[in-house]
């Protein structure tokens, strides 16, 4: 999946495009990184209205390859490297969003179907 990251595009959207492509999955954006193996700091979430220029540290428009088989920590430090965006993706286990910290080192694909797993009886 290409990532593209554009002016006049919204967190939102952003948001969007990510968990259209990947089922029970989504990403959060923060005003600061967090560390490798750390969740990042709720106080610091920026909300879905602020415009993607404000944030990026680079000129746009930026294109993100992501791929099913690319771990958490890849495409979290794909988002910061490319784009300087402090990225944190979550998974949805039964009916709440859990920050896949523990288990970053998982592909995006596992982190897919551990999801499912949680929601089918």
């Amino acid at each position: 999946m290409n990532l593209r990251i554009e002016e006049g595009q919204t967190v939102l959207d952003l948001k969007h495009q990510f968990a259209d492509k990947y089922e029970g999955l989504k990403i959060e954006l923060f005003k600061k990184s967090h560390d490798d193996g750390e969740s990042s700091d709720a106080k610091m979430r920026v909300f879905g209205t602020e415009a993607i220029e404000n944030l990026v540290s680079v000129s746009l428009p930026v294109v993100i390859e992501i791929h099913k088989e690319m771990t958490v920590a890849e495409v979290e430090e794909a988002f910061e490297k490319q784009a300087g965006l402090h990225v944190q993706v979550f998974r949805k286990m039964r009916n709440i969003w859990i920050e896949t910290v523990q288990t970053d080192g998982y592909s995006l694909e596992h982190q897919m179907q551990l999801s499912h797993n949680s929601t089918a009886s």
